[in-house]
């Protein structure tokens, strides 16, 4: 494991872990409108996906919950609900990637630093199934999102073309927690895989030949996430395992695994919310 780096990224690092856990149906309880928690959080998770060089943080942050009919700030998703019925559910959702130097990357020595990506896009969630006690359900969710990357240095954004990743969610409500897994394919924009993947001819070397990625397949992904609430405390955890096998920028000499493992926890305490409620069918 790489040391534990604390550069100030607080905010990539809970909306990576937050969005690692996946979107499911819990049918009609009541919610305050705005919560205020702080927390602990800690992820280790590849550079990239099929990169040999991990990054390990573990970093305090405070946390801000808002829910409205229209609006929901709430486990480190930002949501606009478009639509919402009990099968079907429309909005526009966020994930997130973290940066990465070359300087503890051997593939990538020499080269510029991978900036934080984010992903923004319309999702359709359909509810497929669930048990007669309502307690595990089986969804599926059908996102299309743009892509960007946010340089730190200059403050400006640039466009990666977009990633379709449809998945299978399976969520079981076990009384004052939630199991989540989930799995599926992605795809992606030449764009998006070039930013990653690609080698152009100033950074050639003996062992990294040019290298030029195509749009495609990117590889399928399964996470496996837990989490458990008590009268102000929440604890979770989560591990997501990305197989690459067959994705389109496999001969990238960029890539040295064909698998990746990332794994993280959040720890969060209640310290305020409102009196007001709200229905949640989320």
């Amino acid at each position: 494991m790489k040391k534990i780096q604390t550069r100030s990224i607080k905010w990539q690092l809970c909306v990576l872990f937050s969005l690692c856990l996946n979107s499911n149906f819990a049918w009609c309880e009541q919610l305050p409108v705005w919560e205020i928690s702080v927390g602990l959080a800690g992820i280790q998770s590849p550079h990239y996906r099929g990169s040999n060089s991990y990054n390990t943080y573990i970093l305090p942050f405070p946390a801000f919950t808002y829910r409205s009919k229209h609006i929901r700030l709430d486990d480190g998703k930002i949501q606009g609900l478009v639509y919402r019925s009990k099968r079907i559910k429309f909005d526009f959702s966020l994930s997130a990637s973290l940066p990465a130097t070359s300087d503890d990357n051997s593939a990538r020595k020499n080269m510029p630093l991978i900036d934080p990506t984010f992903e923004i896009g319309p999702s359709l969630i359909t509810h497929l199934w669930h048990s007669k006690d309502k307690n595990t359900n089986l969804s599926l969710e059908i996102p299309l999102r743009a892509a960007f990357s946010a340089s730190m240095d200059n403050l400006s954004l640039r466009g990666h073309g977009w990633v379709f990743a449809p998945l299978i969610n399976i969520n079981h409500d076990y009384g004052g927690g939630e199991l989540d897994f989930s799995f599926g394919p992605s795809y992606a924009a030449n764009q998006y895989h070039s930013y990653f993947y690609d080698i152009s001819s100033q950074y050639v070397t003996s062992i990294r030949p040019t290298y030029n990625a195509s749009k495609g397949y990117s590889g399928s992904r399964a996470t496996l996430s837990i989490d458990k609430h008590f009268k102000k405390l929440s604890i979770a955890g989560f591990a997501r395992y990305d197989e690459l096998s067959g994705a389109v920028f496999m001969d990238s000499p960029l890539v040295e695994h064909s698998n990746n493992l990332t794994m993280g926890f959040v720890i969060m305490w209640k310290i305020a919310k409102s009196k007001n409620l709200i229905h949640n069918y989320d």
